[in-house]
């Protein structure tokens, strides 16, 4: 019988693109309070981030990246595709990544243990990822349906790893870690109706709608979710210039929450 350790835990980190700069915070704070990760799992840009936190052991230094980055920088990055097929390829978003945070490394190079979460589109599953190139792994978690086109895999197709678990809690279950920390990006507070909505919104907040309702199915008194509340999202989510609200929101909810997780994780 695995025995539980009282300041451990894996980390589901959850679906939610620009709303992920809340997961920073989460993490430094669970980091500086002694709390050891053992495990990370993510979906989408949970992947993202656990990706680079399981090759590093921290997130502060991609932070730190991602912020220098301005509209425009971010605007070199669009690859436009053609219409039927997605809205942009994805190949220099790849690059940029390849380049900057993840190069050629594969999951045996991680501190800890990894999982990625995409979709299967055709099998209508959820497929974890554990094996070959960190890079190949986040572009299919993030290749969200409509704005990329499926990544293929291993001669198999996959989409955005949010679609279907938005908050990858069971591949830490499949590993035998008895308590998991998830962070639901899925949490808002209701939008603002008289604003028009644009096409990547649109598509985006269809989206999580369904993410949102499947997130909220997961319950287990081994599993501790954090929940960040955000006001209504910028013109569309994929705005990462736009962070500091993001990061100030998961800041709060992990200060307003920390005391009643280090107890939890006594129980």
């Amino acid at each position: 019988m695995m025995t539980i350790k009282r300041n451990e835990a894996g980390l589901a980190l959850g679906s939610g693109a620009v709303r992920g700069y809340a997961i920073f915070p989460i993490i430094n704070r669970i980091k500086k309070e002694g709390i050891n990760i053992t495990a990370v799992s993510g979906s989408s840009i949970g992947a993202l981030i656990g990706a680079y936190y399981a090759l590093h052991g921290e997130a502060d230094s991609l932070l730190k990246q991602a912020v220098k980055l301005r509209k425009k920088d971010w605007l070199r990055l669009v690859d436009p595709n053609k219409p039927n097929i997605s809205l942009i390829k994805g190949e220099k978003i790849k690059k940029f990544l390849s380049n900057h945070y993840y190069g050629d490394a594969t999951f045996k190079d991680t501190k800890v243990p990894l999982v990625v979460c995409a979709t299967d589109p055709i099998k209508r599953k959820s497929v974890y990822l554990d094996g070959g190139k960190i890079i190949d792994a986040v572009m299919a978690s993030i290749s969200i349906p409509g704005i990329f086109p499926p990544y293929k895999i291993n001669n198999r197709l996959l989409n955005d790893g949010g679609i279907l678990d938005p908050v990858p809690v069971k591949p830490l279950r499949d590993m035998g870690i008895k308590k998991i920390v998830g962070i639901n990006l899925m949490g808002y507070i209701e939008p603002n109706p008289d604003k028009d909505m644009d096409l990547i919104s649109s598509l985006l907040n269809t989206s999580y709608m369904m993410m949102e309702q499947i997130s909220k199915r997961e319950g287990n008194k081994n599993l501790f979710i954090l929940e960040p509340k955000f006001t209504p999202d910028p013109p569309h989510m994929l705005s990462f210039y736009k962070w500091k609200d993001k990061h100030k929101i998961g800041r709060q909810l992990i200060d307003k929450k920390i005391n009643e997780l280090t107890a939890w994780l006594k129980k």
